[in-house]
């Protein structure tokens, strides 16, 4: 993503990004984390701001908190970038401190996933298919990158950077590169899945030839596909399935990710297996850093049980209690 600097910080927010991504922080390169720079170099722009001494701590706060909409999660991260940013800088001996240290991160919610239903996800893929003209490559893009989040839990990252090479139709794995926390793993689809990636990569390949095994898996004009494209189309999605989108707390693209691992673990559950002792299994299979992160699964698979618990009774309830009289009930 090419991103256009106008204000003074032009040339320190380019070396920072650069000295980031040098260290192998991928995010750093990352469409989100620069249009985060970006924010921040157009707010100093439109403030006037032609030197360091203005970039007090009621500037940068005042950066944090402009959009009104954006959730505290949010406003945390644009205020992390600005601490890092400004570490950066003290470390080069551009400024004497940094601003941004100065100011209280906000208490976040915690954020509960939305669980996509079976019905809802063969919903989703079909409405991909409908996305723009369906004689070009672009809806089955789309649905083959929400199949493939879905049915290998992957992140958005993960799926975008895959390489042609990284896609092994021999033995059925995905070779992972530069992924969260530093973390290369290798994950394993099913036949189903196979059949989808192998039919999409046909018409990739028809459609945008690549120039070799290193050109991207998923490709949009010729190029890597845009993750903010990806997100718009997603966006569409849920709208033509009546699935309520994050803007108004229902589904985000990652929950995708958050639905395959409860049903994997409430389909270990139908099989009999005690899902606590799953959860290392899963840990590795998502790339986990910590088997803590894993075990949040376990209390919405929980929930889900529960929810699904009352549902039986309250549509059985009655046929149960004709079948059972209370004579017979059992104590």
């Amino acid at each position: 993503m090419t991103v256009r600097f106008q204000s003074f910080l032009k040339r320190p927010l380019e070396s920072f990004l650069e000295f980031k991504t040098a260290l192998g922080y991928s995010n750093y390169g990352s469409a989100t984390t620069r249009s985060i720079a970006k924010s921040f170099d157009d707010f100093v722009h439109l403030r006037g701001t032609k030197s360091f001494d203005g970039v007090t701590d009621r500037l940068v706060q005042e950066w944090v908190r402009a959009v009104r909409q954006n959730s505290a999660k949010t406003k945390n991260k644009y205020l992390k970038f600005a601490k890092q940013f400004f570490d950066y800088l003290l470390r080069q001996g551009t400024v004497a401190d940094n601003p941004a240290r100065k100011i209280r991160e906000l208490r976040e919610s915690a954020y509960r996933p939305y669980i996509f239903t079976i019905k809802e996800l063969h919903d989703i893929l079909a409405a991909a298919e409908r996305l723009r003209d369906p004689r070009t490559v672009f809806p089955c893009t789309m649905a083959t990158i929400f199949h493939l989040l879905y049915a290998c839990a992957l992140r958005l990252g993960e799926s975008t950077r895959l390489r042609i090479r990284d896609v092994d139709f021999e033995q059925n794995l995905l070779s992972l590169w530069k992924t969260k926390f530093h973390k290369e793993r290798v994950v394993p689809f099913s036949e189903p899945t196979a059949r989808r990636l192998g039919a999409y990569l046909v018409r990739r390949t028809k459609a945008y030839p690549p120039a070799d095994d290193q050109a991207p898996f998923f490709a949009h004009m010729g190029k890597q596909v845009d993750h903010l494209l990806i997100l718009k189309s997603f966006h569409k999605c849920l709208q033509a399935v009546g699935v309520p989108n994050r803007v108004k707390g229902g589904a985000r693209l990652h929950d995708l990710r958050h639905t395959a691992a409860v049903h994997r673990l409430y389909k270990w559950y139908q099989e009999g297996h005690n899902p606590q002792n799953k959860i290392p299994l899963l840990s590795t299979f998502m790339g986990h850093r910590d088997v803590a992160h894993t075990q949040v699964y376990l209390t919405i698979s929980r929930d889900l049980l529960r929810e699904g618990d009352k549902r039986f009774q309250a549509s059985f309830e009655d046929l149960v209690k004709k079948r059972l009289p209370a004579d017979d009930a059992p104590r």
